[in-house]
């Protein structure tokens, strides 16, 4: 018996529509209402189709063969106080110019959409209003980066492929040792920073400069958006050193109201010969306490940015971030995955090692340094060793 084929114009002739609207709802193409998509799979299924991967692979070879054009785009949704945000704090700017940079390359442009609460709208009806917006543009990519708002991200984003930067802000609860952090199961794919691992590494570079007592200066709000990782990872070295060592993490949450007075009682009561930290107020506070950095003390920051321009510590690669969140985008539109994923990813991008002026040099660095100019043979000739890295 000869198998008759079942084709797209068949289809379409049943589901009375376009072949090309049926190519797309087999797609999933969120251009097609959910609707029309899902009685188009119907009678497909009902139908035995079966798509050719063989003219899928050439048809997929094809349009990558094509040169970029400015044909389609993201939305970079954001509910800081202004758009500026972006630009103006060291600390956000590479995440923006990272997803833009990447936009750029693989042909696309990337809108920033501000969220702002008017007329009084909850979290449900701002995401509605602004998902309406998007289908007007053709807009069926959004990137949610960094929310101090959590509820946006718990809301049902239909009709768009969805990627998270890190973690939205988490309001904290009452707990029965005071403040506890609220979990939250992963909903969308995530491109974030590998808190865990930057923390292990500062700590290892750390210890290969002879630093002993390594101390923590953290912020419990700062460590419940990381689900807890920089202070895991601190606890973990702290089992690892003698106990004569072992320093407990201060948190502090006001930062620019003046040192309090925890601080000293913790400086002066565990004496740490290295502080990790990532505020750079801690370096004037050190001052304030007759400290010199890096003689008396030294200082390794988590989030290397301008602000800290010239301390050692952990670059988190934001631009990377910000272009994998983009890589993530491209990647469940080619799948066609719209909506809320059954099974979410999560890229952790590691951050990298950098010697700074905030800690001392190793002994062998110290060294050479004292022994970069030296005499020659020939009185008046003067020669320059150079500096090992």
């Amino acid at each position: 018996m000869k198998i008759q084929k079942v084709s797209l114009d068949h289809i379409a002739r049943l589901a009375g529509v376009h072949k090309a609207t049926v190519s797309r709802a087999l797609r999933n193409h969120p251009a097609i209402p959910l609707a029309t998509r899902e009685r188009i799979k119907e009678i497909a299924r009902q139908q035995g189709y079966r798509p050719n991967p063989i003219v899928s692979m050439f048809q997929a070879q094809a349009r990558a063969s094509r040169p970029f054009r400015m044909q389609a785009a993201f939305a970079w949704i954001s509910d800081y106080p202004h758009p500026e945000c972006w630009r103006l704090y060291p600390w956000l700017r590479g995440y923006l110019d990272g997803a833009l940079q990447r936009c750029e390359e693989r042909g696309y442009r990337l809108e920033q959409i501000q969220i702002s609460s008017e007329d009084g709208l909850d979290h449900a009806e701002e995401v509605a209003k602004i998902q309406k917006m998007l289908r007007s543009r053709g807009i069926f990519g959004v990137i949610l980066p960094l929310l101090l708002h959590r509820q946006y991200v718990d809301q049902n984003w239909e009709d768009c492929t969805v990627a998270v930067i890190g973690n939205a802000h988490i309001g904290p609860t009452q707990g029965s040792k005071g403040l506890a952090a609220r979990f939250y199961p992963q909903g969308f794919e995530i491109a974030d920073r590998d808190i865990y691992y930057n923390m292990q590494l500062a700590i290892q570079n750390l210890l290969d400069l002879n630093y002993k007592k390594i101390g923590f200066v953290y912020s419990r709000y700062m460590d419940d958006e990381a689900n807890g990782a920089a202070q895991a990872a601190y606890l973990l070295q702290q089992e690892a050193v003698e106990e004569g060592n072992r320093v407990p993490i201060l948190f502090l949450e006001k930062f620019k109201e003046g040192r309090p007075e925890s601080f000293d009682q913790w400086y002066n009561t565990y004496q740490p010969d290295v502080i990790i930290c990532l505020n750079p107020v801690i370096r004037e506070w050190l001052v304030e306490l007759g400290k010199r950095v890096p003689e008396d003390v030294g200082l390794a920051n988590l989030n290397l940015v301008a602000d800290v321009a010239g301390w050692a510590g952990i670059n988190e690669h934001h631009e990377h971030i910000g272009a994998a969140s983009i890589d993530l985008l491209i990647g469940q539109l080619s799948r066609n995955e719209i909506g809320m994923p059954r099974s979410p990813r999560k890229i952790y991008v590691p951050g990298s090692w950098a010697n700074g002026a905030t800690l001392r040099m190793p002994r062998w660095q110290d060294a050479i340094a004292t022994t970069t100019r030296v005499v020659a043979p020939e009185p008046a000739v003067v020669s320059e060793l150079p500096v090992l890295q």
